[in-house]
């Protein structure tokens, strides 16, 4: 509301040139990509029950190998450090389509095993590692999940978004109508 009144302000106090210049620029667009509509329902659905043991545990290889840095003694002979390992194609069977292309732009991918590799080192113990590389796995899908599913537009909201386009577009032709009419004055008539 108050982004209307500012521009019926500037519009009514700025030269024509400024008002044409303002509204051409001031035009913006979705840049969130088209997807399939089904998709991003069923993405919806799943999130709903998506919980931290929402993904089985069987389909992640675990390995451990000895951690680095401060520690000690616990550090040096005891092989915490849990790289767990989950390949793609068995992955994306329990994750929603929309989300694929998402999970193979992650800073986990590993282009060379087509899988998602998450390392922790954080704790002392394998457990409490192999439990901190699931949480990031789960962080990781919700956090592509936000960005890549739209949320449900509500009929108040697409009202809203119709009458702020029409109202764009009214103020276009008003702008194009007012444009017009200072050339066909330039033109003039004869003078003699």
């Amino acid at each position: 509301m108050l982004q209307l009144h500012t521009l019926r302000l500037y519009v009514a106090t700025a030269p024509l040139s400024s008002q044409l210049a303002f509204l051409q620029n001031s035009r913006s667009y979705s840049s969130r990509p088209s997807g399939d509509e089904e998709e991003f329902k069923a993405a919806r659905e799943w999130f709903q029950n998506f919980t931290r043991h929402s993904l089985p545990e069987k389909i992640a290889k675990t390995s451990y190998i000895r951690s680095s840095g401060p520690g000690g003694q616990k550090t040096n002979k005891t092989s915490s450090k849990a790289t767990t390992t989950w390949d793609m194609k068995t992955l994306q069977a329990h994750v929603p389509k929309a989300l694929h292309p998402g999970l193979r732009g992650s800073n986990y991918y590993v282009m060379s095993s087509d899988s998602i590799r998450i390392d922790s080192d954080i704790y002392r113990n394998q457990s409490e590692n192999k439990e901190e590389t699931h949480q990031r796995l789960n962080e990781m899908i919700r956090s592509i999940y936000r960005s890549i599913v739209p949320g449900v537009t509500s009929e108040k909201q697409k009202m809203k978004v119709d009458g702020l386009k029409k109202s764009e577009n009214s103020a276009r032709l008003k702008m194009k109508k007012m444009h017009g009419d200072k050339k066909r004055s330039r033109r003039g008539g004869d003078f003699d």
